[in-house]
């Protein structure tokens, strides 16, 4: 090996050794502004989000018609008129007739409908939340994974170079007969899996960029200046993030005001007012009529009438409606229990999955890192002193590289869990 390839070799060693464990960005300890400002511009442009927010409008418009009496019926007509001229001063039978008809439902029929229409729209409202909360997990799956891709890209940028040198002194070395064919071989091996690996962190870094234009709404080039992760100021938020998490778990029943079970409610709420309608619907209507007539020739008179709507049919008609909405109404109610069950499952899921993931960065960012990184100098003081191959030091690189990939990869699944502890835990004020 030339002169120059040495000093070139200990200068990309030492170089190697003195990386930092982790690459610096910006840290989670205070509320992340840029995940904020992307969260907000996805709700307020996400068609799904406006569609649902119109849906819930719309809802909650129609509960107060729900309950309101039919419209009265005006009638107004003129009789007995003399034929053959249509004479209206001839006959004492002549009259001009003004009536007025107005239906009233069984009581308690308006009441079934208006807590239905009532129901809805708290359904409705509901379902919006969780739109909301849905959302806002999705955004920070994307905005997590792209910091690590950007974290990854950095990382491999610095292994890149380390590795193209490694040719040249691998090269170098052939040539003088001081390693064997093998070294060099091992060296391009190990660049072209590198550039692999940046090629599908490319492609990711572009699918995961369309997708967050997508949810707000962005058509065309929209360069959002993402950060990369470092592992160890993650590290320094579990305490905070944990004693959150167990405030909300000890408050009782965390779950209990989820928009997703609220929505539940609403639909089995809905269900039971349309069971009562529906059994009411089977009783009787009725309706009063006035009426005044008009006489040209004769004295004026005043009539009014009641009637009942006789439900001769209900064996056939209202009583098989009223069994339907029965079966509604209980189905309505195994559904809010299996969405309970789901939706705990997936908050200790979640919770699990949470703390493994805070166990895991700690080992690594305390214990593996470190690790890693004295195997670089061990590797390095070896080769120094002819007791280990050239490329045994650029192996124990590697592997330091891929565990500040592993630690850049656990802290973005480990902040994505914690907005997800946050969405299924954080208390929601429904109408």
């Amino acid at each position: 090996m030339t002169t120059v390839s040495i000093w070139r070799a200990g200068i990309l060693l030492a170089v190697a050794l003195n990386v930092p464990g982790e690459v610096s960005g910006q840290g989670p300890a205070h509320p992340d502004t840029l995940l904020q400002r992307l969260t907000a511009e996805a709700w307020s442009s996400a068609p799904a989000a406006l569609r649902s927010e119109a849906l819930a409008g719309a809802m909650a418009r129609r509960v107060r018609p729900a309950g309101a009496l039919p419209d009265p019926m005006l009638s107004l007509g003129i009789m007995n008129l003399t034929l053959p001229r249509f004479a209206f001063r001839e006959s004492d039978f002549t009259e001009v007739d003004i009536e007025v008809t107005q239906q009233f439902p069984w009581p308690g029929s308006r009441g079934a409908a208006t807590g239905g229409a009532r129901a809805l729209a708290r359904g409705a409202a509901a379902e919006t939340a969780s739109l909301r909360r849905a959302l806002v997990v999705r955004v920070a799956e994307l905005y997590y994974r792209l910091r690590y891709v950007v974290t990854a890209q950095q990382l491999l940028a610095r292994q890149r170079a380390l590795w193209s040198s490694t040719v040249e002194i691998a090269d170098a070395r052939y040539g003088t007969g001081s390693v064997p064919q093998g070294d060099p071989l091992q060296a391009r091996i190990g660049l072209a899996r590198l550039i692999t690996e940046q090629a599908a962190l490319g492609s990711e870094e572009a699918g995961l960029r369309s997708e967050l234009r997508a949810l707000r709404g962005i058509r065309g080039v929209d360069a959002v200046p993402v950060a990369p992760l470092a592992a160890d100021s993650v590290v320094a938020a579990l305490a905070a993030a944990a004693a959150g998490v167990d405030d909300h778990l000890a408050a009782g029943d965390s779950l209990e005001t989820h928009p997703r079970l609220a929505a539940r409610r609403a639909a089995r709420d809905a269900a039971e007012a349309a069971m009562r309608e529906a059994v009411l619907a089977g009783r009787p209507d009725f309706e009063l009529t006035v009426r005044y007539g008009a006489r040209p020739l004769g004295a004026d008179f005043f009539s009014a009438f009641a009637g009942i709507r006789v439900p001769l049919w209900a064996g056939r008609k209202q009583r098989l409606l009223a069994q339907a909405a029965q079966l509604e109404a209980t189905a309505a109610r195994q559904g809010l229990a299996e969405e309970a069950a789901a939706l705990t499952a997936e908050l200790e899921r979640t919770l699990a999955e949470a703390r493994a993931g805070a166990v895991q960065l700690r080992l690594l960012v305390s214990s593996v890192l470190p690790l890693t990184r004295e195997g670089v100098g061990t590797a390095l003081r070896d080769y120094r002193t002819g007791r280990a191959a050239f490329l045994g030091v650029f192996t124990a690189v590697d592997t330091h590289y891929r565990a500040e990939l592993e630690a850049a990869d656990v802290a973005a699944r480990h902040l994505t869990h914690l907005v997800m502890l946050g969405q299924l835990l954080e208390p929601e004020d429904t109408p």
